[in-house]
Order: structure tokens, then C-alpha cells, then sequence
């Protein structure tokens, strides 16, 4: 079979050029290290284990560096600029993954794809689907960030002989395909030195943050959570009298029960961090939980008979404080009075417009100040004393209490995931770098 004279060519620039060792480190200098260039290209991330702390991830790297060994002259082969030889017929950097939960191996053995240059520049282009290992935080689930990274070193040789050296400070993502569940806002690219003094190694690393697209999980995971914790307070707003409040709180309790063992396959776990969302769930549960023994309680007091049990003066005292500081009416009906141990005598103060004041406990004088302020006899607040107004001032400061402890803990829960969110964006916004943004003195691959 005849051969072309451009076959010929590149078969004779083979032979004259691919003679050393791919062993031997292509510098004629062997005091001056080799600069190895090094671009990471991520394509896709296939998915983010959160139990197994795992990232998989697909990508190719751009590895470029000098062989002084692998230079001619063009037109002394035809005009020849470029050859693509063997992969085990030269030098390459052992380029490995650190963290990686697979086999630790260098890349791109089972696949090579090299171009040699007259120049004597040799390009590499391993592509791999990447294991690495990715410590997740899951606090602020589902509106958590997660930053992963590839740890890259070469294999075997030290800082003295190979130096890596980033083309970029972020990761290329002309090729990256959009991932359902988590979106890439931010990447950066470092290199640092580690091992001891004697023997150390130039680690690049490659970081890229990832955040989860919280929209799904806001409308089946938080909605119904703040639904029911809304609902659920509302249990103490219920008449007594009604006969449906006991079912109601057990209702709203057996939801909780439900909702929280769904959520438990929907919050993923983590074994260094505990979701914000798994807490509040866990003090909801208790709550409802709380609000069947409060209308158990509330339930035994209205029902109480007062022949058999008669009321304290000391509750009968807090009762009416309840009444004065919830602004509650006194009884419409009065059907009788209840004496309490009160004296009136007269006042020697001259700033008391009344002459007299009531004597007794230091409450009991605040409650008919109280009294006044709300142009009403404090007499009226006396009158009908009952189990049912008792248990109604106790409902009502149940109702306000938990409330407004709901309320608050759901505006401080959103108010930290929000800033945590839109922070995070403009965190995002100052580590992303633009792809032509170049820094380091890298060795271009000639085009054409």
C-alpha cells in the first residue's frame, strides 16, 4: 500500500523524535522543574450523596507543559506542526485525585489522548468520571450551600521536579450541563503545599459551590410545616363548651406524627451537622403535644364543681389579674359576690383622690389600679367567680403565649434562611470569575 508523503512525514518525525524514555522527565536541565499547566473542565454533576458524603461528577482536564526533546522545524518534515503519538511513548505528570472515594490511580490511563507541537508543547486532554469525597452541611436544609472540591497532586514527585500551576481560578464550564437539583453559583482554583519540609507536594485545588434549588422542597417540605403550626395554636381558641376541642388537638397531633415521618425520608442526614428543619419539627411535635395536656387541663378546671372544690383566694386573685391584663370583660350576669380578705381603710396619702385604697397584697392593689385605668369598679371583677372563668383567662393566656412564640420563631426561621440565601447569591456573585481571566504564566496551546 503506497503512503502519502504527509504519512511518511509524520512517520519519520515518529522515528527521529519519540527515542527517550517516557521515564525520564523532558527538561535537559534536570535541576529546573517542569511547569505543568493544568485547566479543570467540568461537564455535568451527576449527584451529591449526602448520607454517603459522596460527589460524583464528570469533567476532562486541559494538562499542558514543555518537552525541550520534542522540537523541529516544520519544513523539514513537510510543513508537519503537530503529531499525536502514542500515550506510553512519552512523559506525562502522574496526575491524581487525592480525595476520591474510588481507587486512588492517576487519571486518564485507560483513555490517551496527547498532541505534540514543533514547539515542544505537549498537550493532554484526560477525561474522568470523578468520586470525590465532599463534606456536607445540612443546617440551613433545603436552602443549604454546599462547596465541593477535587484535590489534584502528581503522583511521585515533589515540588522540586513537577510544579502545577492553574490556568484559571475557576473551573471551565463552557461544557456544563444544568443539574436538576443543585446549581452551580460559584468555583475557585487555589494551589498550596503540603507534606513534611523534606518532601512536599503542590496540591491544586478546584472548588465549586453548589446550591440546592429550594423551590420543590419549599412547597412540600415548609408550607405544610408552617400550616400546621399555624392551624395547630388555634386549638386553644376553642369553647370548652363545644365538646370538640379534645379531638381537635388529638387531630392536629396524629397530622404532626404523620408529617414528621414523611419528612423524615425528605431531610437527608448528615453525620456531622443537624438540620435547622429536623429541630423545628422535633419542637413542633412536642408542642402539639403540649397543647393535648393544656386542654386536658383546661377541660378538668371548666368542668370542676365548685361546691366540692371551691376556688382559692390566691387563684381567684391571679384570675382576675389575667382578666385585667387580657383585657377581658367581667362577668355580664353577676349571681353572686365573693368575698375576699380585703380591707379598706382610710388612706393618709394626700395624692389619693379616692381617700381609701385597698389593703392587702401587693397585687391585689395593682389590680384595682388596673381597674381604674379602665373605668370599671373593681368590685365587678369580684363578682361570679367560677371554675369556667377561670379556665377561660387560662385559655386566653395560652392562646396569646404560643401565639406569639410561634410567630416569632417562624419570622426568625425565615429571616435566617432568607439571609442566608440572598447572601449566598452575592457570595456567589463575587467568586465567580470570568473565562477569559487568566492568572497565571501559562503556556497557550497554538490554534490552527
Amino acid at each position: 500500500m503506497c503512503l502519502s508523503q504527509s504519512a511518511l512525514n509524520v512517520s519519520k518525525l515518529h522515528d527521529d523524535l519519540l527515542t527517550l524514555s517516557p521515564h525520564v522527565r523532558p527538561e535537559k536541565d534536570l535541576t529546573r522543574p517542569t511547569v505543568v499547566n493544568v485547566s479543570f473542565h467540568l461537564m455535568s454533576i451527576v449527584s451529591l450523596d449526602i448520607v454517603g458524603q459522596k460527589l460524583v461528577s464528570n469533567g476532562w482536564m486541559g494538562v499542558t507543559w514543555q518537552n525541550d526533546y520534542l522540537t523541529w522545524n516544520p519544513t523539514d518534515y513537510g510543513g508537519v506542526k503537530s503529531i499525536i503519538p502514542p500515550g506510553d511513548r512519552l512523559w506525562r505528570p502522574q496526575l491524581t485525585v487525592e480525595n476520591t472515594v474510588k481507587e486512588c490511580k492517576p487519571v486518564g490511563e485507560e483513555y490517551v489522548v496527547m498532541h505534540v507541537y514543533n514547539s515542544g508543547l505537549v498537550a493532554w486532554f484526560p477525561a474522568e468520571r470523578f468520586e470525590t469525597m465532599c463534606k456536607v452541611s445540612v443546617t440551613f436544609f433545603p436552602f443549604d450551600i454546599q462547596r465541593c472540591t477535587w484535590q489534584l497532586f502528581v503522583w511521585g514527585d515533589n515540588a522540586e521536579t513537577v510544579v502545577l500551576q492553574a490556568v484559571n481560578r475557576h473551573i471551565d464550564l463552557e461544557l456544563y450541563q444544568e443539574n436538576g437539583e443543585w446549581n452551580l453559583i460559584a468555583s475557585n482554583a487555589w494551589m498550596e503545599r503540603k507534606g513534611p519540609d523534606a518532601f512536599q507536594f503542590l496540591y491544586l485545588t478546584y472548588e465549586a459551590t453548589l446550591r440546592r434549588r429550594p423551590t420543590l422542597l419549599f412547597l412540600t417540605v415548609l408550607l405544610p410545616i408552617c400550616t400546621l403550626s399555624f392551624v395547630n395554636v388555634f386549638v386553644l381558641t376553642i369553647p370548652s363548651e363545644s365538646g370538640e376541642r379534645l379531638a381537635y388537638a388529638m387531630t392536629s397531633f396524629m397530622s404532626f406524627g404523620v408529617n414528621m415521618s414523611y419528612m423524615v425520608d425528605l431531610i437527608p442526614f448528615s453525620p456531622h451537622t443537624v438540620s435547622i428543619l429536623a429541630i423545628i419539627l422535633a419542637c413542633q411535635l412536642i408542642g402539639s403535644g403540649l397543647y393535648v395536656l393544656l386542654c386536658i387541663l383546661s377541660l378538668q378546671l371548666f368542668h370542676r364543681d365548685p361546691h366540692n372544690h371551691p376556688i382559692p383566694p390566691t387563684l381567684q386573685t391571679l384570675t382576675i389579674g389575667l382578666e385585667l391584663l387580657l383585657c377581658l370583660d367581667p362577668p355580664p350576669q353577676p349571681r353572686h359576690v365573693v368575698h375576699t380578705e380585703v380591707e379598706e381603710v382610710s388612706s393618709d396619702s394626700p395624692g389619693d383622690p379616692q381617700g381609701t385604697e385597698v389593703k392587702g397584697s401587693r397585687l391585689q392593689g395593682l389590680l384595682t389600679r388596673c381597674a381604674r385605668k379602665r373605668k370599671v369598679r373593681g368590685e365587678e371583677y369580684t363578682q361570679d367567680m367560677t371554675w369556667q372563668r377561670v379556665s377561660r383567662s387560662l385559655d386566653k393566656l395560652l392562646f396569646r403565649f404560643f401565639f406569639s412564640v410561634s410567630l416569632i420563631a417562624g419570622l426568625s426561621f425565615i429571616t435566617v434562611m432568607a439571609c442566608y440565601y440572598y447572601g449566598s447569591r452575592q457570595v456567589g456573585r463575587q467568586r465567580v470569575r470570568p473565562a477569559s481571566h487568566v492568572w497565571s504564566n501559562s503556556i497557550k496551546v497554538p490554534q490552527g
